[in-house]
């Protein structure tokens, strides 16, 4: 009996471990995720501030700033932006108004929960060791980290993807989660362009091989099909309507816009260029790169170089994941879950092929990057566990490196590409302005009068009235003016009273007309009395 009590309390110690491990894993994900998410990154990206501001128009006026009523997806610049994250963001910005941490806190919820699907997805199809590794390089990924703290709309379709294929997966023994399965899938198409080429080719190829093994019915898989062809409808009309040049539809509950550029779904992707095979292999080989060697795609808001999206020490486990996973696989004949994550990143890489690459274009492929390393770092653990152990400690050490680089090191490089002070600057120039007097933006800011609505919280009905756009059909469409702010700063021409500067045109005010307040990277100029 001693023995035998000795043996069970070793055991739950044991469990308690990993249970207090799994914990602290959630709760230190979930702190650098939600830690001074409103100020780091420092102000606010172009795209950002387009999302929100649209999300609080619609919330607020019912129509975007186009003029559309509850629209499937945005026109946003000219060429589309996906909808899914301004109507998922509403809630938040009616609690806490439009600014940046209610932009960015959907994004940062959705990077929290995946860390627990993440967790119980591999660990359902793998093993709990697994499960915990996987658990804790998502954790102190650098890739998921920043990603999930600016609010860039194509940084949710990783989340539904991974929420999609944990359902499935539980489908397996719980077939009525099969039909949720396809509708999760489908909303993601809602999420961001590339959906429309990987969705409908993964949940082909991951359909097509349970119906092989008898996994799932063919009754339940065509009612899953008909649920997922229902929500994806009105996605689906829009593809239509932008493709082919119809006319827009509009109904009592949304609208399916035509836009009035080529959709950005066109312009990333090489499919519909007439150099398709030239542009596949260039695009193949900047993939192959990114992804095994430098990690890297050149954007601040995406990476920082030294760290890579996992570290750069981490490719040689991710080809042992890879290669341990394969022949696990080898022959195809016996069923195994985890045939599910093997195809999402099969999938992902010929999704590579006709897609410009940067880290948020093919950001979908690296939650099965991180699924493969911790493979191969479970082979170390049960086959080298000194080793192991060493390698643990140098992923928190260069995770720690990392947190200190991004918290107190990168705000600093970041700001400018994230138009930090502008907000402020904005702002005083809006109080200090004469009535009716009109205010002049500097041009050396992508998109400016997007801040503007933003920071003004501008009616939407006013903006459309009064807009005026250099070229009304360009990809990005360029605003000349609306209501009374003009954009646009001439070195030699000074017509106006109130001028909102990037600090490299102040000199051009530096004279005794003008009395010029500085903030860090953007100034306002005012003509004195």
């Amino acid at each position: 009996m001693t023995t035998l009590f000795r043996s069970e309390s070793g055991f739950r110690s044991f469990t308690d471990k990993r249970k207090w491990l799994i914990i602290l894993l959630f709760v230190g994900g979930i702190f650098v995720r939600l830690f001074l998410l409103g100020i780091i990154p420092p102000g606010l990206n172009q795209d950002e501030a387009s999302i929100g501001y649209d999300a609080w128009a619609l919330l607020h006026y019912g129509i975007d700033r186009n003029g559309f009523h509850n629209p499937v997806h945005l026109i946003s610049w000219g060429s589309g932006q996906n909808a899914l994250y301004a109507y998922l963001s509403m809630p938040f910005i009616l609690l806490f108004d439009l600014n940046p941490f209610s932009v960015r806190i959907l994004n940062a919820l959705l990077g929290c929960l995946s860390l627990v699907i993440f967790y119980l997805l591999v660990k359902k199809i793998r093993d709990e060791d697994t499960g915990i590794i996987a658990l804790f390089l998502l954790t102190i990924s650098p890739w998921h980290i920043m990603m999930s703290r600016w609010g860039l709309e194509s940084n949710i379709f990783p989340f539904f993807v991974l929420m999609g294929s944990y359902l499935l997966v539980l489908s397996l023994e719980k077939p009525s989660f099969l039909p949720l399965s396809f509708l999760v899938f489908a909303v993601s198409l809602y999420s961001y362009g590339t959906a429309y080429f990987f969705v409908p080719i993964f949940l082909l190829v991951v359909s097509s091989y349970l119906l092989f093994h008898k996994k799932i019915r063919t009754t339940n898989f065509l009612l899953s099909g008909g649920i997922f062809l229902i929500a994806a409808l009105p996605i689906l009309l829009f593809l239509a309507i932008n493709i082919f040049k119809l006319n827009s539809i509009s109904t009592p509950w949304f609208s399916i816009p035509r836009l009035p550029a080529a959709p950005r779904f066109s312009a990333v992707s090489s499919i519909f260029s007439s150099q398709f095979i030239t542009n596949s292999i260039y695009n193949l080989g900047n993939f192959l790169w990114l992804l095994f060697v430098t990690q890297n795609d050149g954007l601040i808001w995406n990476c920082i170089p030294e760290y890579g999206y996992m570290f750069l020490f981490s490719v040689p486990f991710l080809f042992f994941g890879i290669f341990h996973l394969i022949r696990e696989n080898r022959g195809g004949k016996k069923f195994n879950r985890q045939f599910i994550i093997l195809a999402w990143f099969f999938v992902a890489t010929i999704m590579a092929f006709v897609t410009s690459i940067n880290i948020n274009r093919i950001n979908v492929i690296f939650l099965p990057v991180i699924y493969f390393i911790a493979i191969g770092i479970s082979y170390i653990k049960k086959n080298a566990e000194i080793f192991f152990r060493y390698l643990i400690i140098l992923y928190a050490l260069f995770f720690g490196l990392f947190t200190y680089t991004y918290f107190f090191v990168y705000p600093e490089s970041a700001g400018p590409a994230f138009f930090e002070s502008l907000d402020e600057a904005i702002q005083y120039a809006t109080e200090k302005a004469p009535p009716d007097e009109p205010i002049y933006v500097t041009s050396k800011i992508n998109m400016p009068y997007i801040f503007i609505l933003f920071y003004q919280k501008i009616d939407p009905n006013l903006f459309c009235k009064s807009v005026v756009y250099s070229d009304p059909e360009a990809p990005f469409r360029w605003v000349e003016s609306f209501d009374c702010y003009l954009f646009g700063v001439q070195a030699d021409h000074f017509p106006g009273q109130v001028y909102i500067l990037h600090n490299s045109e102040k000199e051009f005010f530096d004279n005794p007309y003008f009395a010029i307040e500085r903030f860090k990277n953007y100034s306002v100029a005012i003509r004195k009395e």
